[in-house]
């Protein structure tokens, strides 16, 4: 008798693995979840019922999707996944004078955790390798803003609830 044959597995993927995949029409529940999750907290203080903030969620996230492939027609658009779940949307479009994050959002479970640093970090050393800034809006409340702050991004404008901001890469040795 020979040597029992054994197949080989394909190997786990790593459940700790941030990846990036293609956004499907299929996707448009998660996409308003994650959508939604970035504006909790702004219904803290509201008295209205779960189904008006539904209801007005779902207004918001239509008018900000058409903005978006109006505004940035040529934007990457892709869902965020650890290991098989997905955990987020990254919108960004490379542009000549910048790399520009349109939309950066994180379900909840994930925040917290570095991912966001991580992807972040990554943008930032893809922008330095082109020598290009990395700019973005975010809404002045937003818990978020404390992310960018703390990575080196600086205040350059602001239209109504949101600060432009903006990262530069270091161009040469820095002063100290």
């Amino acid at each position: 008798m020979g040597m029992p044959v054994t197949q080989q597995q394909a190997p786990k993927p790593d459940s700790r693995q941030i990846a990036f995949r293609v956004i499907h029409a299929t996707d448009t529940d998660f996409l308003f979840r994650v959508y939604a999750s970035t504006r909790e907290w702004e219904f803290r203080l509201t008295l209205w019922s779960e189904a008006e903030k539904q209801a007005f969620l779902r207004r918001q996230f239509d008018l900000q999707d058409r903005h978006y492939q109006v505004t940035f027609p040529d934007a990457i658009r892709r869902i965020i996944t650890q290991g098989a779940v997905d955990i987020g949307r990254l919108y960004v479009q490379r542009q000549d004078a910048c790399l520009r994050i349109i939309d950066f959002s994180l379900l909840p479970e994930a925040r917290g955790r570095g991912i966001g640093t991580d992807i972040l970090r990554s943008l930032m050393n893809e922008a330095h390798g082109g020598k290009v800034p990395v700019r973005l809006n975010v809404e002045r409340a937003s818990p978020a803003l404390r992310l960018y702050l703390r990575h080196g991004f600086t205040p350059t404008g602001q239209t109504g609830h949101h600060v432009a901001l903006e990262w530069r890469p270091a161009t040469g040795p820095r002063e100290i």
